[in-house]
């Protein structure tokens, strides 16, 4: 085998984008945001010829990942969330090419050629026509190791490469989850097949879907939501239409539960809360209905009052509205 691992910063979907991270470079350049214009932001956006550009942080002084054998090598990318514990596997590039120093990528990989200094001015250190990526909703099994927390990249088999005990220790620890994200990995992810909803304007719902596929899923989830509280022994009203910030009113003796339903056809639960829905969650009878597998013949219902919620769940803005209430200042 061919194989090593790398690690730069934390992003949802590595096209373009601020990224996440506790590297001197993104450290000294992010906002308020905790957030810089790293250089691994486009590590699995595809170039007009569909090859992938990865960008590595230089480790000891200014190296990058290097061998005499370059060519053929599987590439694993970790990266840490910057709010938690352990690095998450996000993506791996197979059969590529290490060039073992740092590179501009060709004009034609933007739409038209970056300014000098802007955030697109990066830089990369391995190509692949293969790229492998994680969705964001998918990276659920950190790990740790204290030769990965500590390192930027490191080889892990090929020539040259001298077996030690740890990267014994992180092989088998790596390939246990790749093998395990395989059937849910993105084989050479695009706006096509990975969408990224902070790159749609027009709809930060695209990455859960289509509309038709959405409204699929909600009205699959939400007769598992009634096949759940009816085998509780609850009578159910829809009332989504009154837009009270729940769907459905179950009731059974005193007990009543006012249930906002969330569906998704895969096998994470995710989802988006309108304003309304969100203030909803003041009433202690307010609760959210997660289903997953919503689309199969077996969905798993999940339900959470507002502390549960709270508690498993990263919650956090993704769109704002602005509505101006006063006539702007003239300076």
């Amino acid at each position: 085998m061919k194989i090593l691992w790398v690690k730069f910063g934390w992003s949802e979907y590595y096209r373009g984008g601020l990224i996440g991270g506790n590297f001197r470079w993104l450290k000294e350049n992010r906002g308020k945001d905790n957030k810089a214009p790293g250089h691994e932001a486009f590590n699995f956006k595809p170039s007009p010829d569909g090859v992938y550009y990865c960008y590595v942080p230089p480790q000891a002084g200014d190296h990058a990942p290097s061998n005499a054998d370059n060519e053929g090598w599987t590439v694993i990318c970790l990266a840490k969330n910057p709010k938690y514990n352990g690095v998450h596997i996000v993506g791996w590039y197979e059969n590529a090419t290490l060039w073992g120093g740092w590179y501009k990528p060709p004009k034609s990989f933007f739409a038209e050629a970056p300014e000098t200094g802007s955030a697109y001015d990066w830089t990369y250190c391995i190509t692949s026509k293969s790229a492998f990526f994680i969705p964001p909703e998918e990276r659920t099994n950190p790990f740790s190791h204290p030769s990965v927390r500590m390192g930027k990249y490191s080889f892990l088999d090929g020539p040259g490469v001298a077996a030690t005990a740890n990267k014994n220790q992180v092989l088998e620890m790596i390939e246990e989850r790749r093998n395990s994200l395989k059937n849910i990995a993105v084989h050479n992810p695009s706006d096509a097949n990975a969408p990224n909803p902070e790159l749609d304007e027009g709809d930060p719902l695209t990455g859960f879907g289509t509309a038709e596929h959405r409204r699929a899923v909600e009205m699959a989830a939400e007769e598992a939501i009634k096949r759940y509280y009816e085998d509780k022994g609850f009578s159910h009203e829809r009332v989504a239409h009154l837009n009270m910030g729940f769907d459905i009113l179950f009731r059974k003796g005193r007990t009543v539960h006012c249930v906002e339903v969330k569906g998704t056809s895969a096998s994470v639960e995710r989802f988006f809360l309108t304003r309304n829905e969100n203030n909803a969650r003041a009433d202690e009878n307010w609760r959210l209905g997660i289903v997953t597998h919503a689309l199969s013949k077996n969905p798993k219902v999940t339900v959470y009052d507002d502390k549960a919620l709270k508690s498993a769940f990263d919650l956090e803005p993704y769109v704002f509205i602005g509505s101006r209430v006063f006539e702007p200042i003239k300076l």
